[in-house]
């Protein structure tokens, strides 16, 4: 079967951009897509608004497409400020793919916590969003992140495995983690295959930026071409464009027997023009 190739609908896109956002990908070839929770304001106050989940349904049923989703900007589940109105978001976050016809969701490990009623919490939370996802028909997902060992995360996939939950391998945080934190990346692929479920495929140069960590607003601001003519940190430029081993990485996935989506999360918006030869590029890497 031939792999099935997506791309993330670009961050930011509004309500009114939806539908031209769609048809761009469509029309590029990509059979998937995967919304962020936070570009449009599905959310407000920890409640899932239902006339933005109607208008939302309505362009997106009218695409061949299957829809993933990744969890909104600013969602923790170790926190002890506002932390019931974080799990609020979380419960409204797997409804609202359900709403949407959206059968998976990535929640993203971030930093292993320190103060260990933290990291329990974040375990407590994690199952609770499986046990919840199974009751809407969403699969609960948790992604590796570059900001920490991977192998943290690995450890938290198979805690929570009985609950349900499975991985969503990110293949450009892999490189920069292994590199700054000192593991051998293709073996980590290899421990990591037989739970996952979801793959992103995006590339960088292995360069670990410690702002994302000492102060992620200021990265935040970072000028995006600044960070791409500088390779700062995890800069999610296309398949293929920087030096990671995708291609083992992928014979390693495959041979796994790992036949989900490969959703190419990069900044498409900026490439659009050769967003069409990106994943001709990565499909034909696929099959060789």
């Amino acid at each position: 079967m031939e792999p099935i190739l997506g791309v993330n609908i670009p961050g930011g896109t509004r309500l009114d951009a939806l539908d031209a956002a769609l048809s761009r990908i469509a029309n590029d070839g990509w059979q998937a897509a995967e919304l962020n929770l936070s570009s449009c304001p599905l959310i407000l106050g920890g409640r899932l608004q239902q006339p933005v989940v109607r208008e939302m349904k309505r362009v997106m049923d009218g695409y061949a497409l299957q829809y993933t989703a990744h969890v909104g900007y600013g969602l923790d589940l170790r926190t002890q400020q506002n932390a019931e109105l974080h799990r609020q978001v979380m419960r409204a976050s797997l409804e609202a793919c359900a709403a949407l016809g959206i059968d998976r969701l990535n929640f993203h490990y971030e930093e292993h916590a320190k103060d260990y009623r933290a990291e329990q919490q974040f375990l407590e939370r994690m199952r609770e969003a499986c046990a919840l996802g199974k009751t809407l028909g969403v699969m609960v997902n948790l992604e590796n992140i570059e900001v920490e060992d991977v192998r943290y995360a690995l450890d938290a996939v198979e805690a929570l495995t009985p609950d349900g939950c499975g991985m969503t391998l990110d293949l450009g945080h892999l490189w920069i983690s292994a590199n700054y934190y000192g593991y051998d990346y293709l073996p980590a692929v290899r421990q990591c295959a037989p739970y996952v479920r979801h793959v992103h495929v995006n590339d960088n140069f292995g360069v670990f930026e410690p702002m994302r960590l000492e102060n992620q607003h200021l990265y935040d601001t970072l000028d995006k071409g600044y960070r791409f003519a500088f390779s700062r940190g995890d800069i999610h430029i296309p398949p293929l464009w920087g030096n990671a081993p995708l291609r083992e990485a992928f014979s390693i996935l495959r041979g796994a027997g790992y036949s989900g989506i490969w959703l190419c999360e990069y900044y498409s918006h900026l490439f659009a023009p050769l967003n069409s030869d990106i994943r001709h590029q990565v499909l034909k890497c696929l099959t060789e």
